[in-house]
């Protein structure tokens, strides 16, 4: 079964315009599994324009040439590329616009750069000298997120300015579950997402499951499962020991979530476990978390996967390697719950901020004091009105919906200054018993709405 290509539409655009403005060089990039290839293929199949696509690899400069004029010749019909011989990128490129390609795609990019940091100055050469001359639009496309924005479009880089659009991927929105899993419950689509997250790469591997469970043992339950080796795999395209990072993503997800703190729970200096964060951060595998109000930030891992692999599949590695299936699977749906309830959170969060942000409302961080806190606020532009919702991952009554929202109001009181006017409460629950009362939030409306 095909996956559907899912979203993207702005991204296309963005690719089209280029495209009709050529000559013209675009920056497509994103964590591993994002849709990046996806989206090129797509692209040049929608648009059938005369092109070459070429999937770099991990491999020496001549072998990358080599291969990418094989593709050529795949692609173009050319007789001059059979069996094509060059010692540079530049002259490769240059070749294939007097061909007559209309777009030249290099996806992965990132893997021919680390192999050869001099394949940036080549392609520089190409873009400044000779590209001008053609009609071509000329992308590059790369998974090694730190990689692409450093070398690629720092400001430090042979290739910094020079592109005309730069698409960072991002994952897809919850919405989207329901076009892949149409005949589930939505309740049930909310603990898929907080397993996959908006990796369309996952979205395939699911499609046509016909329940969670069924999507849990594809995705988990086995040795060669997708899942199983998606951490190391995520984590050894950026760092070649892995041991440290490891031990910080591990202790961040058992809720040791400050320098100290995971200092303390793994044994490393406390320096160490703060220079580590500040490099996941920038990767985007963890994100900072600062209080409204409060100086002091403290950390959560953000990208889903590996959220996922430390919360359920960590766990329950030893019984899968063992065979013991069935009590893995019992135990990751004992935590299941506990894990979606994160998610459910985000989900929330940016639920109300597509509603309010037109309004003029931008998300905040936490507000806290002491044991009292608040996790969802959106302020007004005067910093002087709030949205807030308390987001729990449970059944509730309408009586206790209405207990709840009293209780909520009645801790705003203590953690939000007295200055700062509640314009509404929101109370999101996994599933109302009754009618829902007004300003209530579940999967299923989320989804309507």
């Amino acid at each position: 079964m095909r996956c559907p290509f899912l979203d993207r539409i702005n991204e296309l655009r963005a690719i089209d315009r280029a495209y009709e403005e050529r000559p013209n060089f675009v920056v497509v990039y994103g964590r591993r599994r994002i849709g990046k290839t996806r989206l090129l293929r797509e692209w040049i199949s929608r648009r059938g324009v005369r092109s070459v696509y070429y999937l770099a690899q991990l491999t020496s400069h001549e072998r990358n040439l080599s291969l990418m004029a094989e593709a050529a010749y795949e692609q173009l019909g050319e007789e001059v590329l059979r069996g094509l011989r060059v010692g540079r990128l530049t002259d490769l490129l240059n070749l294939l616009s007097r061909l007559g390609a209309d777009a030249i795609v290099i996806d992965e990019f990132t893997y021919w750069v680390r192999a050869y940091e001099g394949v940036l100055s080549e392609l520089q050469e190409y873009i400044d000298l000779y590209m001008e001359k053609y009609n071509v639009l000329l992308v590059i496309s790369g998974s090694l997120v730190g990689l692409m924005e450093e070398q690629v479009l720092g400001g430090g880089s042979p290739l910094y300015a020079r592109a005309a659009s730069r698409l960072k991927l991002d994952p897809l929105t919850f919405s989207y579950l329901r076009e892949v899993l149409p005949g589930w419950d939505a309740i049930d689509r909310v603990r898929l997402y907080s397993i996959i997250g908006g990796i369309p790469f996952y979205y395939c591997l699911v499609q046509g499951a016909g329940s969670l469970r069924e999507a849990v043992k594809r995705l988990i339950l086995n040795v060669d499962s997708p899942l199983m080796a998606e951490k190391d795999l995520l984590l050894r395209e950026h760092f070649r020991e892995l041991q440290a990072y490891n031990a910080v993503l591990s202790a961040l997800a058992r809720g040791y979530n400050t320098p100290g703190k995971i200092a303390d729970a793994t044994g490393l200096e406390a320096g160490y476990a703060n220079k580590i964060l500040h490099t996941l951060e920038a990767l985007g595998f963890v994100e900072r978390i600062k209080p409204l109000h409060g100086k002091r930030g403290f950390y959560r891992v953000k990208d889903p996967i590996l959220r996922t692999w430390y919360n359920l599949v960590e766990p329950i590695l030893s019984l899968i390697e063992i065979g013991l299936t069935q009590e893995a699977e019992k135990r990751i749906f004992e935590r299941l719950d506990l894990h979606a309830a994160e998610t459910w959170e985000e989900l929330v969060k940016m639920h109300l901020y597509k509603q309010y942000a037109p309004k003029g409302y931008r998300l905040t961080g936490p507000a806290i004091r002491g044991r009292e806190e608040i996790d969802v606020i959106l302020l007004d532009e005067t910093g002087r009105r709030a949205i807030i919702a308390e987001a729990k991952w449970s059944e509730a009554t309408s009586d206790e919906i209405e207990r709840i929202r009293r209780r909520t109001l009645r801790k705003a009181s203590l953690v939000l200054p007295q200055d700062i006017e509640i314009e509404k409460i929101y109370i999101a629950v996994k599933k109302v018993k009754g009618a829902p009362p007004e300003d209530t939030i579940t999967p299923q409306q989320m989804e309507e709405g």
